[in-house]
């Protein structure tokens, strides 16, 4: 996982039952009451002997699969059979974790980690490490973060999802696709990383809960000496059925006129607010009539095309720059210089204009 290196190491079968008791964690960490502990392991704890770990107390492990953030392709990581057969011998429940990245859509990703799950079984963790590592650029977002697992639940059927973030990248998102789907968070948020607890994270209001929290990367067990230890909620490891993420709108939009007059109405920000409302958090009536909560999501959805001002919810001419950057990618051929005219909205209402944001 990023400065968090190496994480996700899961949780094994629907019927297995998690003990609760004085023993989950080491003494030295003062864990909040009625959780359970456990680690997550990479490349980095290669030759871990997970019969100690057990011995150490910890009862779960979740095990890093591979990742899409290199340039030169999807991988499998080296050690992750051997860490997850070594795991489940010694009787800890496992997880697998996929680190996302910029060089696989959610799709592709969730197809080449479900083709190469090893020793899968119904009730192990599957786990998306969402964090900006090696040759990726960006966080994905919410519309990515669900998109993965709606695929994976495709392919596996039920699951049990983690999304794991750092508590400041989670902050700086909204998740309301994903909290939909019941994909739990796993937060990293290590405090002074000492190995002792910090203390409940600081998730800002951007998901209801955490249900495991990963509080230092600075444990040692079972012959290793820099190991990432979690704590988690038993509800963490309950298998999540398959609702869809979104249910189709009664009434779909109209498509906006804006594509073919280049003016801007009443259709065109509704649509803008239902798009908003997928990928952006926007959570304001489907009006067309645009404030600062449509604003201030629009300015979060222009992350991702260079817009790096404030979410104040009152846009200039740099949340237009980045509106002229989606529309260059829609047919517009104009400057990029924040001052929105007819075929500046045109070719943000060819985009507009999909199936998808009806």
């Amino acid at each position: 996982m990023t400065a968090f290196l190496g994480r996700l190491a899961v949780v094994a079968a629907v019927a297995f039952v998690l003990p609760v008791s004085a023993a989950a964690a080491p003494a030295a960490a003062a864990l909040p009451a009625g959780t359970v502990s456990g680690i997550d392991v990479s490349t980095w704890q290669a030759g871990i002997d997970f019969t100690d770990v057990g011995a150490d107390g910890y009862q779960f492990v979740i095990v890093k699969a591979g990742g899409s953030q290199l340039s030169e392709g999807p991988y499998t990581g080296s050690q992750y059979a051997i860490q997850v057969d070594g795991a489940r011998a010694a009787g800890l429940k496992v997880g697998h974790y996929w680190l996302a990245g910029d060089f696989q859509a959610p799709v592709q990703a969730a197809d080449y980690f479900a083709d190469h799950l090893h020793d899968y079984r119904p009730g192990d963790v599957i786990a998306l490490d969402n964090e900006v590592l090696d040759d990726s650029t960006r966080l994905w977002n919410d519309t990515d973060v669900a998109t993965f697992f709606q695929h994976m639940r495709d392919r596996i059927g039920n699951q049990v999802p983690w999304l794991y973030m750092g508590a400041a990248d989670l902050r700086s998102g909204t998740w309301p696709r994903t909290i939909t789907a019941g994909v739990k968070l796993w937060v990293a948020s290590w405090g002074a990383n000492n190995g002792s607890y910090p203390g409940e994270p600081n998730l800002g209001g951007a998901y209801p809960t955490w249900s495991a929290h990963q509080y230092s990367s600075s444990g040692s067990t079972g012959g290793i000496a820099s190991v990432d230890l979690n704590v988690a909620k038993p509800s963490a490891f309950e298998i999540v059925d398959g609702a869809p993420v979104d249910p189709p709108p009664d009434d779909p939009l109209p498509k906006t006129t804006t594509e073919q007059d280049g003016i801007p109405g009443p259709i065109f920000y509704q649509r803008m607010q239902n798009w908003l409302r997928i990928t952006a958090g926007y959570t304001g009536p489907i009006d067309g009539v645009p404030g600062v909560n449509t604003y201030a999501a629009l300015q979060r959805a222009m992350r991702n095309y260079g817009y790096t001002g404030p979410i104040d919810g009152v846009p200039g001419p740099n949340t237009w720059k980045a509106v002229q950057r989606l529309a260059s990618g829609w047919g517009y051929t104009g400057p990029i210089d924040g001052v929105m005219g007819p075929n500046s909205w045109r070719g943000l209402a060819r985009f507009l204009n999909q199936d998808q944001w009806d």
